[in-house]
Parts: C-alpha cells; structure tokens; sequence
C-alpha cells in the first residue's frame, strides 16, 4: 500500500483510505485505464464478468491488494511491474476506487 500511497499527493492518503478521490485523479485514471486495462477489463469497466474480474465489484476498502494484483499480476493477468510507474497504478485505482467517478 505504500508504494500506491506514495505516488499521491498528501491529500490523497486520506482520500485513498476514504475511498475519496479528486476529479484529477480519476479523470487521470480512466484514461490510463482505456489505454491499458480496457481491452481485458472492458470499456468503462463493463464486461461480463465470466473470463476477467468485474472491476465494479473490486472491494473499494483494498488499495493494497489492487496495487498489488496489478504489479504483480493475478491469474491470467500478467504483471504490470515493467509497464506502470507506481503513480499510473495510483491514478488507475482512483478510477477504480471510485467506480469510475460514481462513488465520489
């Protein structure tokens, strides 16, 4: 969780605990998320849930395991250690932990 914590600003360890995110950051995220998660994770985070994770149902009280999953890869998804600066991994879960904007 650290390293997640670490790649925002001040503001944003609370905000990451809280679940509360600034428009930047998720603004920031959803694009990160379209040019890298979206073609597994579904556009907007919508898929059927059958053959890659439902990103919607991602328990939002888990920073630690997000960033963890997407470092170091989960099942068939491959890590993202060589691919994402731990501050892309941080805007992508300000996406995510806020359900794309909706929970914020």
């Amino acid at each position: 969780m650290a390293g997640l914590l670490l790649a925002l600003p001040v503001a944003g360890l609370a905000q990451a605990t809280a679940g509360k995110f600034e428009p930047a950051q998720i603004e920031a995220g959803r694009a990160q998320f379209h040019r890298t998660c979206a073609q597994c994770h579904g556009r907007n985070m919508i898929n059927a849930g059958t053959t890659v994770y439902d990103l919607r149902k991602f328990p939002v009280d888990q920073p630690e395991r997000f960033q963890h999953s997407v470092t170091n890869g989960k099942g068939n998804m491959p890590s993202f250690k060589e691919a994402l600066t731990p501050e892309q991994i941080a805007v992508l879960w300000a996406y995510i932990g806020s359900r794309g904007g909706k929970e914020n």
